[in-house]
């Protein structure tokens, strides 16, 4: 129970059934404090209110000690801070001792608070990286040279940074790029082209995807190898021309129910080859899908 009058914003409209007398109170206060739960109730004296019963939770909103309102911003830093944010790298500006002076849109949505005026620049990289950033930081500093290095993000768990560190002044502009796209994209490159190549290796296994048109998109050396063409000539024929000429229909029926999003049993086709008798193949089918879009089918051939 709050003693001495509420809030002059609470006490302007109280509505009919806040007000209470403080014997009604006592004879039903089951009821009352399932109000103030709700919403304050005054607490009448003389037909005034002279006390407030309300919630601890909104006690403690109206205790809690306020933050003192930052000192404005020099009007130069204002301008460079409307610059930044029209920027789309993570831009991040720190005077000579390591303390933030501003920051661009992009890296405050990136980083939130840990990029608030005044706080540590090396705060932005995860523990582990923050001693190889202060490092960097010193010697772009000390030489007036930039430096440029990966690091883990403080904010972001699993997203990797790559950072372009400049001397700015007497102090440093930090220029962030979020290089886990690239990285990922990158590594997924690498497996299927070791995955291609070990196909290639283990004899009479390929697999390729098969664009929206019917083409192969960049064949392998693991199909090359199965047919005997080379890798721009298969990117020229429809993947059912590889197809003895009386399976093309069912194996062009099955890719159709692949771009549909199913994924159809696997079927038997004679497999025809450069210079060579067909083979017979095992060919299995998958819709490739990109988020919720179906953006080709992976087809998997297995000779037998």
């Amino acid at each position: 129970m709050r003693h001495g009058p509420p809030p002059a914003s609470s006490l302007a409209s109280p509505q009919p059934e806040q007000l209470v007398t403080s014997s009604d109170l006592v004879r039903h206060f089951g009821v009352w404090q399932e109000r103030a739960v709700r919403a304050p109730l005054y607490i009448l004296h003389r037909g005034r209110p002279r006390f407030v019963l309300t919630s601890i939770e909104t006690m403690d909103a109206l205790c809690a000690a306020h933050a003192p309102a930052p000192p404005p911003m020099p009007p130069a830093l204002v301008d460079a801070t409307i610059l930044l944010d029209g920027m789309r790298d993570l831009v991040v500006v720190a005077d000579a001792a390591g303390t933030i002076i501003a920051s661009s849109r992009t890296a405050r949505a990136h980083f939130g608070t840990v990029v608030a005026l005044g706080g540590p620049i090396d705060l932005i990289a995860a523990p582990s990286a923050r001693t190889p950033l202060s490092l960097a930081i010193r010697r772009v500093l000390a030489t007036g040279s930039g430096d440029r290095l990966e690091m883990p993000s403080a904010a972001r768990e699993g997203r990797t940074l790559t950072l372009a560190i400049e001397p700015a002044g007497t102090g440093v502009v930090l220029f962030a790029q979020d290089g886990t796209p690239e990285r990922e994209a990158a590594q997924a490159l690498a497996t299927l082209r070791a995955t291609d190549a070990a196909l290639a290796a283990a004899t009479g296994v390929a697999s390729v995807t098969i664009n929206p048109r019917g083409y192969p998109v960049d064949p392998g050396i693991a199909l090359a190898s199965i047919t005997g063409l080379t890798r721009d000539a298969l990117a020229m024929i429809r993947f059912v021309s590889l197809a003895e000429i009386g399976m093309r229909v069912s194996l062009g029926a099955a890719i159709e129910r692949a771009m549909a999003g199913e994924t159809p049993p696997p079927l038997h086709i004679g497999l025809l080859v450069n210079r060579a008798d067909p083979i017979t193949v095992r060919v299995g089918l998958a819709p490739l899908r990109i988020g919720t879009a179906v953006e080709g089918v992976t087809a998997v051939l297995v000779a037998i």
